[in-house]
């Protein structure tokens, strides 16, 4: 099996893993919660994505583990299947580690309004034309 084979099936199945716990997750949450005027569930999952991803960056740094398959299926697959917003916090946070703060707030910030606005768009897009 070539290299590039074993990176899809690591980001692959880390990808289910972690898009199944953010619904089993997410969807406990809410139910046990029961705000249906705030999305709780999908809060905590992104808040525990965070500290996951911070936690694991942290570890991977430290003991300095490199192996490219294993960074794929936990950082791309396993988080990012469990929560985007996660790598988000976490490429944020390095362009401020690297004091690149300029482009941190411009990340943090654009991506937060630039991405409502799609939205936005995409749904007025929708109504107009459909």
């Amino acid at each position: 099996m070539n290299l590039t084979l074993y990176k899809i099936l690591a980001i692959g199945s880390g990808g289910f893993i972690g898009a199944v716990s953010r619904y089993l997750l997410s969807t406990f949450v809410q139910n046990q919660v029961k705000p249906e005027q705030f999305p709780i569930g999908i809060f905590v999952v992104n808040i525990i994505g965070c500290l996951l991803i911070g936690f694991l960056a942290g570890l991977f740094e430290l003991k300095e583990w490199m192996n490219v398959e294993l960074r794929l299926f936990v950082f791309v697959g396993l988080l990012g299947g469990f929560t985007t917003f996660s790598t988000f916090a976490n490429d944020t946070f390095l362009l401020g580690k690297e004091g690149e703060m300029l482009a941190a707030l411009l990340n943090a910030g654009g991506q937060v309004i630039v991405g409502l606005l799609f939205v936005w768009l995409g749904y007025l897009l929708i109504r107009y034309f459909v």
